[in-house]
């Protein structure tokens, strides 16, 4: 029996690797209705990942993918064939009030904020010995707005 996926991006990509893992003989058909690679929220991302910029009702499922990127690339030698990586993110606010103070929530599309500002909200700190090439530009600021090991590049 074939299995037809409906998009090719991150979501319909996962379904059909372990769809592939699971019953290796079955056919699978991944099929992408964009004339453009990467024209989607996929393309888009950048191979940025975060564990923990989601509301309260996703974060179990943000955790879960996030785990799941690092299983994957420790089983595939995500680091030397991808760049995969943990990390931190940093957000530099160079205006000249220096760190944002506006709006936040766990909306973010809805209230017009960003993810890292969402994030931020939660455990705002200000990096205390900062790059001098990230911060020489008068008001500049170095926010850290996440904990170690909670985002990724793949």
């Amino acid at each position: 029996m074939s299995t037809v996926i409906l998009g090719g991006g991150i979501i319909g990509s996962s379904i059909a690797y372990y769809l592939s893992n699971k019953q290796p003989t079955e056919e699978i058909h991944v099929v992408e209705c964009s004339s453009q690679l990467f024209s989607a929220a996929s393309g888009y991302a950048a191979g940025f990942l975060a564990k923990d910029w989601f509301a309260p009702s996703l974060a179990p499922l943000a955790a879960l993918s996030f785990d799941l990127h690092g299983e994957l690339a420790a089983e595939n030698g995500g680091t030397e064939k991808w760049g995969y990586m943990k990390g931190s993110a940093l957000s530099l606010d160079v205006s000249t009030g220096g760190l944002r103070n506006g709006p936040r929530g766990d909306d973010w599309l809805r209230a017009g904020t960003s993810r890292a500002d969402t994030a931020a909200g939660s455990r705002e700190s200000q990096i205390a010995e900062a790059p001098t090439w990230l911060t020489k530009q008068k008001g500049a600021a170095l926010e850290k707005i996440s904990d170690d090991d909670t985002t990724a590049v793949a």
